[in-house]
């Protein structure tokens, strides 16, 4: 009976270590760099804030940018923002996301290489970024398997692998 009580508290220390090594901020080393065919383009950087009472916070900061074109170039900054759940079993990290409160916003427009407010052009991307075809690609319950140090975080979904590093924030 002692050795299954000592088993079954090391297997929680376990854990509890492993779920307190995540939680922090972690935001992608290098921005993910899509290249369509027709020369748009897409940069991505990725934010993750995991709380040690299982809940995160998803940010994701991306621009797009259309094909250089001899009559316009347009590059749109924008942000979406979304909590949701997790549980962390070994090495097994699963995200639940809650898409009530998914919120997506325009950093900033530019035409031709200068800032615009361009209501035409902001009613279409907000239309995208609200609509729910786009905002389906951030509903789904996603498991990851994930190695984790002081400093980097790596998440893999069979597909893909991210790496991330420890983000400090600088307190007032």
């Amino acid at each position: 009976m002692k050795k299954f009580l000592f088993s079954l508290i090391a297997l929680m220390s376990v854990m509890t270590l492993q779920a307190q090594s995540i939680c922090t901020s972690w935001r992608s080393v290098q921005p993910i760099v899509e290249t369509g065919e027709d020369g748009s383009m897409t940069i991505q950087n990725v934010l993750f804030t995991f709380n040690e009472d299982g809940t995160y916070l998803y940010v994701d900061e991306f621009t797009m940018s259309s094909e250089p074109a001899p009559t316009m170039a347009l590059e749109v900054a924008t942000s979406i923002e979304m909590k949701g759940t997790y549980t962390l079993e070994g090495d097994q990290l699963t995200l639940t996301p809650d898409i009530k409160t998914y919120k997506a916003e325009i950093l900033s427009i530019s035409m031709n290489g200068k800032v615009a407010d361009n209501p035409m052009v902001s009613g279409r991307i907000k239309s995208m970024l609200n609509s729910e075809e786009f905002k389906a690609q951030f509903i789904s319950v996603e498991t990851n398997t994930i190695k984790v140090s002081d400093s980097t975080l790596e998440m893999k979904d069979g597909e893909q692998t991210w790496m991330f590093t420890r983000f400090a924030a600088i307190n007032n």
